[in-house]
């Protein structure tokens, strides 16, 4: 077999080295930075010189985050103790309350019927008593002799409505007057809230607010009225009944629906749609009784 001819490259590698050490240096068009010697730790801080602003920022979101964590618990634990621990509070103050009425009473009862559940919870009417004329007198002369019984004035006070049941919502509460401040209606708590200045019951619109989630819920369950449902007002000595009439939903801008009215009505407002709407419920007057024994 026929070896290759070995090719001696020493002879072309010096003649490369001397044709390179002959040449003249190369020319540059600027000058390098001179080599700097430092030790690793400020080569690191140079390194990362880069991240020290992101490094900043996740500071500030951990902290801020930390921060909105605290925020929810304490909003949280506020809410919790404002609602539900006013709620055990005021159960816990107030003595057991008497059977509600909506237990005895049938669904769609009439006044009557009402009337005759309630029984001995219905104040009494004293009847007028005239002074008798003396034994002494005769006849004609006691006629003569006796003035004349002036007609009794009403107190204000028994016109203003102190009570409302409405059997569908299972609802059997006091009624308290409330008033504008500040240009907002003030919300009665554990109660209905009666805006005062609007109608008295029986004379044309009478509004009431109250409460569909907190302090009570009056009137958590008002979006299950339906048309044709009863409603019942009390004063200090008559029972006005009402019937549902209309049932919407407003802006709170739309205070047209606390107007005045030639109608003899109720109109019945708490808040929806998280609070940004304003569920209202009217009902017109059917008749009203004295209350009795």
């Amino acid at each position: 077999m026929v070896q290759p001819p070995t090719i001696d490259s020493t002879h072309d590698d010096l003649g490369l080295l001397q044709e390179l050490l002959a040449a003249p240096p190369p020319v540059r068009s600027s000058l390098h930075r001179p080599a700097q010697l430092r030790s690793l730790k400020e080569e690191r801080k140079t390194a990362l010189q880069g991240y020290r602003f992101r490094g900043v920022l996740d500071a500030i979101l951990v902290r801020s985050e930390r921060l909105l964590i605290l925020g929810v618990i304490v909003f949280f634990g506020y809410w919790v103790v404002n609602i539900y621990g006013r709620d055990w509070w005021y159960a816990r103050s107030n003595p057991a309350a008497p059977a509600p009425v909506w237990e005895a009473l049938a669904p769609g009862a009439s006044a009557a019927e009402l009337d005759q559940v309630l029984g001995q919870q219905l104040p009494v009417i004293a009847p007028a008593i005239s002074a008798a004329a003396p034994d002494y007198l005769e006849p004609a002369q006691a006629f003569i002799l006796q003035p004349a019984t002036p007609t009794p004035t009403p107190d204000p006070m028994s016109l203003v409505p102190k009570r409302i049941i409405v059997p569908t919502m299972q609802l059997d509460s006091p009624i308290h007057e409330v008033f504008l401040r500040d240009g907002i209606w003030e919300v009665a708590d554990y109660a209905v809230g009666y805006h005062h200045g609007t109608a008295l019951p029986g004379k044309g619109n009478t509004v009431f607010a109250g409460h569909a989630g907190i302090r009570g819920s009056v009137f958590g369950r008002l979006n299950e009225l339906q048309l044709g449902h009863d409603i019942y007002v009390e004063t200090a000595d008559t029972r006005y009944h009402y019937q549902v009439q209309t049932i919407q939903q407003v802006w709170p801008n739309q205070v047209e629906v606390m107007y005045p009215t030639e109608q003899a009505i109720i109109t019945m407002i708490t808040c929806t749609a998280w609070d940004t709407q304003r569920l209202v419920v009217k009902a017109r007057l059917i008749d009203q009784a004295a209350l009795s024994s």
